[in-house]
């Protein structure tokens, strides 16, 4: 199953039971809870936990994303999804470096202390043979 819209593609894999998130662009706010609602939508309809987030046609995030995401949409996903813990592999330019350059959302949380009291991890990745090799850990 593949959904689509001008800034986001998702595509649920089953033969690797993952979901592949692809931003096209860079987005506004309503842009972001639109496209993340649309991946949750799918996620809840395959079970998928694991997530290929590509981000590397975006450079631009703001503290209202990081506070969205963190306060309201990522403590939703294991809920929606049977209890699950939800692993987000968060693909950034292999030149990409966080002192000099703009970021996601996903990116700015990758580099903060982890969150135990929620049940996802995301991990930052230039390459997305070791990002689909890290989610697999987790089958």
């Amino acid at each position: 199953m593949t959904t689509d819209s001008p800034y986001l593609s998702v595509t649920f894999r089953p033969d690797l039971s993952l979901l592949i998130v692809r931003w096209l662009r860079d987005i506004s706010q309503v842009e972001l809870q639109a496209g993340y609602a649309e991946v949750l939508t799918v996620a809840t309809e395959h079970q998928a936990s694991r997530w290929l987030v590509d981000s590397r046609r975006r450079t631009q995030s703001d503290e209202q994303m990081v506070t969205w995401l963190t306060q309201h949409y990522l403590p939703s996903l294991s809920p929606r999804l049977q209890d699950q813990p939800v692993y987000l592999a968060c693909l950034v330019a292999a030149t990409w470096q966080p002192a000099t350059a703009g970021t996601t959302p996903l990116a700015v949380l990758a580099q903060a202390p982890a969150q135990t009291s929620h049940r996802y991890q995301i991990q930052l990745f230039s390459d997305e043979g070791a990002a689909t090799h890290w989610l697999q850990e987790f089958n």
